[in-house]
């Protein structure tokens, strides 16, 4: 499959360091990620992970699937959903103006010949002030076609890489404590996370999570409908609800329309 690319540099660096940070390889005994080495990872085993919420109260453990949470590390899935979300956002609305469209006269500038200077046959040329763009763009759709599977398989495996960091946390809900920007922050803060994404299982988020968070720069919450690859990528730490990992698994369990 071909490998589209943006023309632009910056997002073509921001979309390797973003897919970069799995630092993956593929050794002999086993995958290799960020901070994380294991020949186990990778073997669709189901994980135990512990429930907590913002008080820091032991909720018990839950079971996370291995067929979505320990799927095999695999670079080139996540570069290619990557690429297929950044082309689908784009409005594509940019639009030039060509010699017939941009406002000018028709007449001829000059003679064609006799005068000694170029040959002009009319104002609006790229080559005067307030004249034509030559080969700008025009609207148009980026949109590029994605398998269903890839699309899922990418998500699986961006799940599965945050799981084997130990950068997934599972809470009894996200509802804080407090509704505090600085009392987020300093929860935040102990978490040791640079970037931290808020999943819920909600149609509507909670008021004082949003509240809390919506002048974190590091801080962003999502409801699980929305969870995508890009979106995981971006923050290094998860911090899901268990209905959402239950909403989660029921959805990639559920076979493919065609």
């Amino acid at each position: 499959m071909a490998v589209f690319w943006s023309s632009s540099s910056s997002c073509r660096s921001k979309l390797s360091s973003l897919v970069g940070c799995f630092n993956w390889s593929a050794p002999k005994n086993g995958c290799s990620l960020r901070g994380f080495a294991s020949a186990a990872q990778g073997s669709l085993t189901d994980k135990e992970v512990a429930v907590t919420n913002f008080a820091r109260d032991d909720k018990g453990t839950a079971t996370l699937a291995g067929d979505i949470f320990d799927v095999p590390i695999r670079r080139d899935i996540v570069h290619r959903v990557v690429v297929w979300q950044l082309a689908k956002r784009r409005q594509g609305t940019h639009s030039t103006k060509t010699v017939s469209e941009v406002s000018g006269t028709g007449k001829k500038p000059g003679p064609q010949k006799g005068s000694g200077r170029a040959r002009h046959g009319t104002l609006r040329g790229p080559q005067f002030r307030g004249g034509a763009t030559m080969h700008g763009p025009k609207p148009r759709d980026y949109e590029i076609g994605l398998q269903k599977k890839v699309r899922r398989m990418g998500l699986k495996v961006a799940l599965s890489a945050r799981v084997a960091e130990g950068k997934l946390r599972v809470f009894e809900s996200v509802v804080p404590t407090s509704p505090r920007t600085k009392d987020m922050a300093n929860f935040l803060s102990e978490m040791d996370a640079r970037k931290v994404l808020f999943v819920d299982d909600c149609e509507k988020m909670n008021d004082s999570l949003v509240r809390a968070t919506s002048n974190l720069h590091f801080a962003n919450v999502l409801p699980v409908k929305g969870l995508n690859v890009y979106s995981i990528l971006q923050h290094d730490t998860l911090v899901m609800t268990l209905g959402a990992i239950r909403f989660l698994e029921r959805s990639l369990h559920t076979p493919i329309s065609r």
